[in-house]
């Protein structure tokens, strides 16, 4: 998305493809990818989202690949030439792995092959072991012209990706076009949206609902104890039952971003008031903590990056950290 937004912006005709659909949404009785949707909005992008992902990963789909084989490199084929017509680049989203769709006989680099594509990979790098797995990649790959490059993604430790694995990856031949720090608001979802994947009625200041939250707290402890936990996060959201007053306030003391109540619980007239003050939404949920943690947990690792913040995030990012320019020149533009 990040880089489609840049292309687009230095007058570049950009099209969009992610050929294997498995994050399913249904939307006028037909279903879609969610992640092509979420980027063919971003981008602005008038293409049909049947040309867009082409197969959809259902279980019926394994299920005729496992038992009779199943050919989708002319829909696949079809698609790319519609889409790429008019267009100066075509960005095609891989499988979370570049072996995906071996089954099928459609993994990354047949595709690459089939529509003329060069494979940029983008590696989640947590430590230097990641290193190995984008050495296997590049050996799959087998075609050094293949491989335009690599960028690293989600570095926590900048120094050591910059002086460590991006000279041993260019030692041997690969190019690195960039290494992009972990950044907590990207994986931040916003007050209403939590509110409305938990079903819940904003109690109080629904005036804060673009407010982003990054991290959340299981109110479990002793008052003073959570405090010491609570200052360390700026962006945090608290998880507790509406008797815990103790432990609401500490949280409100500490600069929480909004609190959800378990258990139907309500919070008293004087913790509404000083959120009310502070500017920190409440809201109620009938679960309990247990069953609201995990809910919590499924929304935070899905978080949508649609949105002014994240967008321009985005492509703060990658105008900092990656050099757009080498990586143009390497795919011909």
């Amino acid at each position: 998305m990040g880089l489609g937004l840049i292309l687009k912006k230095r007058g570049l005709a950009v099209g969009y493809m992610k050929p294997f659909g498995n994050q399913f949404q249904e939307i006028d009785s037909k279903l879609v990818d969610g992640d092509a949707k979420t980027i063919k909005t971003a981008l602005e992008l008038s293409d049909p989202s049947k040309l867009i992902t082409p197969v959809m990963l259902t279980h019926d789909f394994y299920h005729r690949a496992l038992t009779g084989g199943v050919d989708v490199s002319d829909d696949i084929l079809n698609a790319y030439r519609k889409l790429s017509e008019g267009k100066d680049v075509m960005i095609i989203e891989g499988n979370e792995e570049l072996a995906g769709g071996i089954m099928y006989d459609m993994s990354d680099i047949e595709i690459a092959r089939l529509v003329g594509a060069r494979i940029l990979l983008v590696s989640r790098y947590q430590n230097m072991q990641e290193v190995d797995n984008i050495l296997n990649d590049y050996k799959m790959i087998g075609d050094p012209e293949l491989l335009v490059g690599v960028i690293l993604n989600g570095v926590i430790n900048l120094k050591e990706a910059s002086e460590l694995a991006v000279p041993f990856l260019r030692g041997r031949g690969i190019s690195v076009f960039g290494t992009i720090p972990k950044d907590p608001i990207l994986k931040s979802v916003s007050i209403g949206e939590i509110a409305d994947a938990l079903g819940s009625e904003i109690l109080i200041r629904e005036d804060m609902r673009n407010v982003l939250v990054d991290h959340f707290f299981v109110g479990a402890m002793e008052a003073n104890t959570a405090l010491r936990y609570f200052k360390r996060e700026k962006s945090f959201a608290l998880i507790t039952g509406g008797g815990r007053a103790d432990i609401q306030l500490a949280a409100l003391e500490a600069g929480v971003k909004c609190i959800i109540l378990t258990g139907n619980m309500y919070p008293s007239s004087a913790i509404l008031g000083v959120a009310g003050e502070r500017g920190v939404p409440i809201m109620v949920v009938p679960g309990d903590t247990m069953k609201t943690v995990e809910e919590m947990e499924t929304i935070m690792g899905t978080a949508r990056i649609l949105g002014e913040v994240k967008m321009g995030r985005i492509e703060e990012l990658l105008d900092r950290y990656v050099d757009i320019e080498a990586l143009g020149l390497a795919i011909g533009l």
